[in-house]
This record gives structure tokens, sequence and C-alpha cells, in this order.
């Protein structure tokens, strides 16, 4: 495809909500059109602390089946090295620890605690001023938008980001410090304009861009893969050749050799990424009658889909989960049978504490339902994002 039209179609830009509740402050910086239960890629973790809503957690990572605790209240000052780094527990922005106000990310300019910075397995707190991470000029229009896309494969040891050195979308294996760029410029304006989602392979080397961008780039060929009209990319299989798309009537379908087979009917929830089997997708479902914002039910659910077919292969209730178990999010596959997802941490701030924002990993069995914690990712803010692996 002619790559300079990556560009050629924009999203509608949603208009600033009139009030603002803890669960859509947390899903706010991540919703467009599409956006409003798929990932979204826009602000992050704004918080509202009216009420008893507030966030705690504690830093953490996994190591195979176990929670390991990082406590990094001090981040080191150290940006993160060309090479010899290894696997990420998580990244995240703070805001440096102060409040974010709307529309007003001006007064932050020039300090470097306004960047990304990511977390190793063994605990190591590094800068990456190189990434994109706070779009400071937002505008009334689109104050949402104030994060710029950033993931991690689920073995930590890829990452992909937005470059605004290079005006593209980039992907760095820690371990060796190689950097892929995509093919295409895209400007700084634009990003900040728009927003961007991105979704990474489970190996990290090709690349999703959804919303205004609709292509799969092999970012270490160069190659790009176009997708067919009033389609988006979602997410995609390892080695490329498989991905999910969905168009505006809540349909998904199955993208290879260039043909969408759409699924059996549509599904208002977003999918997890393609299992091992390069064919199975899961997603959570809800009980009852759906509402909006803080008015959804709690998921209760999972249920799977034969991608090759869009007809549903199981459906299997939560088991041994945890009480208060909420999972906004669904991920990647850790194995044959198990999904990840995640949770928003939420609980009571006492007087004169600073919360803790972050989120819950846990790993769904989509054989038997149960529930089992993976790690906390968090860090002590008023405002911003964590990313995790996979997710």
């Amino acid at each position: 495809m002619d790559t300079k039209d990556l560009f050629d179609r924009l999203a509608a830009e949603e208009q600033p909500p009139t009030t603002v509740d803890v669960r859509r402050a947390v899903t706010a910086g991540r919703a467009t059109r599409r956006r409003r239960r798929t990932a979204l890629a826009a602000g992050g973790l704004a918080v509202c602390l009216a009420g008893t809503f507030t966030w705690h957690g504690l830093e953490g990572q996994v190591r195979g089946d176990r929670t390991a605790t990082v406590v990094h209240e001090t981040p080191d000052k150290d940006t993160l090295p060309a090479s010899g780094v290894g696997p990420l527990s998580h990244a995240y922005y703070d805001w440096c620890g102060g409040k974010w106000n709307p529309g007003k990310g001006a007064s932050f300019a020039g300090r470097d605690c306004v960047q990304w910075k990511v977390v190793t397995r063994d605990g190591r707190t590094y800068r990456m001023p190189e990434a994109e991470s706070v779009y400071l000029d937002q505008t009334k229009a689109n104050y949402m938008n104030t994060s710029a896309p950033l993931r991690i494969t689920p073995d930590g040891r890829r990452i992909a980001y937005y470059s605004a050195k290079d005006q593209k979308f980039a992907v760095r294996d820690l371990a060796s410090g190689q950097v892929w760029l995509s093919p295409q410029t895209v400007s700084r304006e634009a990003m900040v304009k728009n927003g961007v989602f991105v979704t990474l392979s489970p190996e990290g080397r090709y690349l999703v861009l959804n919303g205004r961008l609709r292509a799969v780039v092999d970012m270490e060929t160069g190659r790009v893969t176009d997708v067919p009209q009033g389609w988006q990319p979602m997410t995609v299989a390892r080695g490329g050749d498989r991905v999910i798309v969905q168009n505006d009537r809540s349909r998904y379908g199955l993208l290879e050799d260039g043909r969408v087979r759409p699924f059996a009917g549509p599904i208002e929830e977003s999918l997890s990424d393609l299992a091992p089997d390069g064919r199975t997708v899961a997603y959570l479902d809800r009980p009852g009658p759906r509402g909006e914002g803080m008015n959804l039910p709690k998921p209760d659910t999972m249920v799977t889909v034969d991608a090759t077919t869009g007809k549903v292969s199981r459906r299997v209730k939560f088991r041994d989960a945890p009480r208060g178990f909420d999972p906004w999010r669904i991920g990647y596959w850790r194995g044959p049978t198990q999904v990840v997802v995640s949770d928003v941490i939420t609980g009571r701030l006492k007087p004169g504490e600073v919360p803790r924002l972050g989120e819950i990993a846990y790993a769904v069995d989509v054989t038997t339902g149960e529930v089992r914690k993976l790690g906390t990712y968090a860090f002590r803010g008023w405002a911003g994002d964590v990313v995790i692996p996979g997710m």
C-alpha cells in the first residue's frame, strides 16, 4: 500500500465529558469512538478523588506464577541504557507526582519527570526520554488526549512507542538495543490532535496502528499490510498472518490473505489477542442489561470464539475470583488456556495520603473459569498511566 495515505481517515473527536467518575476517569484517556471498551490511547489514569473512591496498591511484577514486590518511590534519575536491559515489569508516567489539570499541561513543560518510566523485573527504574509520553499542548477539543502510545510485549523484551525525534513509530529490543522505525513519518501535531492506539504481536515484530491509521507494519522489513476499507485492525497474531479487525457496527472479523471473514454476530466487548493456536479469541461477558459508565454490570463470564468461523466455542463462569473482582481489560494469553485480564485499583484514601494508581493483572482459565492473581502494578501520584506487558 501507499504509506503516505495512512492518515487518510480521521475518527471524530469525542466531546469532553461534563462529569467524571472513577472508572470513566481511568478509561477516559483510552477512548475514541470505538474505544469505549476496547483499549484506548489518550489519557490514562486521570483520577477523581470524590466520594470514597481512590487508589492504592503495591508495586510488583510477575515471575512465573509468583508475585514479587518492588518499591520504586524514588525512581533512578538515569535514562534507559542503550542496550543490556532486562525484561520489563511495566511502564508508567505520573505527571511529576502533581495533579493534572485538563488543558493546562504546559505548566509541566521542560521537566524530565514528565516522561515514560520503565521498570525492569529486577526493580530498576529508568526514564525513557526517546519515547514521547505526555502531550502538554492539549486544547479544549482534545484535552483528554494526554499520553502518547506505548506497548510492551508479553515477555517484556520489546517496547513500542512514538519517537518524537524521528516522527515515526519505533520498536526497541531492550537487550540488544536495536530500534526499528516505521516507514511512515507522522507529525507530532497529528499525534497530539488525534491520538493513536497501537498494539504489538506477541514476539514484537508486527505493529498495529489503529484509529486514523489503518495498517499493520512489519517493523523488521518495513512492509505494510493494508486493511480493507471500513475495518480497523485491533490485534495481530504471532507471525503477522492473521489480524483481528473491527468495524463501526461492533462487528469483528479475521483478516487473512487480504480478505476479512466477519464473525457471526456483533460483540459489544473488546477481544483478547489471538491465542497461541492462531484461531481462538476471548472476551468478558456481563450479565443483565447494559448501562454506561459505572452502571455497567461486572463481568461474570469468559467467552471464547473461534475466529476462523466467528462462532462462540465456550462460555464459563468465573471461579475463585477475589471479592470485588471487576476486570475492565483483556489482553494476551499465558499458554493455550489462560488469558490475562486487568482491574483498576480502587479503595479509600486516608487524610493527607497520596493515592496509588495502577492495575491488578489476573489469569483466567478459559476452560474452567478459574481466576488467579498475577501481580499488581502501581505508583504513587494524583494522575498518570500504567502499561502492563501484553495489555
